[in-house]
Parts: C-alpha cells; structure tokens; sequence
C-alpha cells in the first residue's frame, strides 16, 4: 500500500465520519459513476460504513447538467436504481467552490485533475489509481477515449479495494 495511503487511512482511524469527493472533466461520466456505485458497495458491505462515509462527485473543466446515458446504464446493471441515478446532478467546481472544504479525501481520475485543484486543497488530493494501488495512471475519459466499459472497470476494481480497506478500519 502506497504511504500516502496508509497517512490517510491512520488519520481517519477514530473518526466517527469520512466525507469523499471523486473528480474527473465533467462530472457525468467517471466521477458520477465512482459516487454512485462506491455509496451501493459501502451501504451493502457495511451499513455501519454507510452512515459514517459521505461520497460526492464534481468536474472541475466541464458545466453539465445530467449524468451520461452511459454511466447511467452501467450504474443499472449494478443494480443502482433508476431514481437514484436521476437525484444526481452535476457540480461544476466553479459553480461550487466550497465543494472540497468539508471532504477529507479528493480523488481524481486523471494527473491533469489535480493541477485543477486549488492550492489549498492539494493536501487532500490524490489520483484515484495512484491512491489505492500506488500505480501513477489515469482512468481514462472514455468521452474522448472509449470503450466507455474501460474505464468503468479500473473505478469499479479500486472501489472495490477501497471498500475492503474502510471496512478494516471502521
């Protein structure tokens, strides 16, 4: 497990509460899917887990308004229902500049993410993969490098792990 990884997992130890922000461009695609899916793996792992971890998403390049077809019909098959898939709504970092004051943890999916992420934040900040791996790589923006089920697959994995590390700890 990388350092910065074990840092933060020592610093939430005894925390009655985590709050987690996943970034990517536009908040409709990768980022929506890791909120989504990360909040269902938590809330059928550990419900425990699930009232002590608050999971949001945002885009820090990008203005949307709802989240992608295509992360919607992966968010179906993981059994997420479709009213929760349609209480999202994008946030747009500009449009929301207090979005990383009351998160402990931002994980981005791409390096270029972080560069986006103001000053007084970066402490916090990490790319997802690098976080939960130690691997220096981006989850690609399957908008522009498809196929979409690519990158669904590297957010799911590292959830999944992430899952598994916050259950020890809580």
């Amino acid at each position: 497990m990388k350092s910065q990884t074990e840092n933060f997992l020592k610093q939430i130890t005894g925390q009655n509460s985590i709050a987690i922000n996943f970034i990517c461009s536009g908040n409709i695609i990768r980022s929506p899917y890791a909120e989504i899916l990360f909040e269902h793996m938590i809330g059928k792992t550990n419900t425990s887990l699930a009232q002590r971890v608050r999971v949001e998403s945002g885009g820090v390049r990008y203005r949307n308004s709802k989240i992608s077809e295509e992360s919607a019909t992966m968010l179906l098959k993981e059994g997420i229902t479709r009213q929760r898939i349609d209480q999202f709504t994008p946030r747009y970092f500009p449009d929301y500049p207090k979005m990383f004051d009351s998160v402990d943890l931002i994980l981005v999916m791409e390096r270029s993410h972080l560069r986006s992420i103001p000053s007084k934040y970066k402490k916090k900040a990490f790319l997802l993969l690098e976080f939960i791996y130690g691997r220096n790589e981006d989850v690609p923006d399957p908008y522009f490098d498809p196929p979409f089920e690519r990158s669904f697959i590297m957010i799911k994995k590292a959830l999944q792990t992430f899952t598994e590390m916050l259950v020890d700890i809580f």
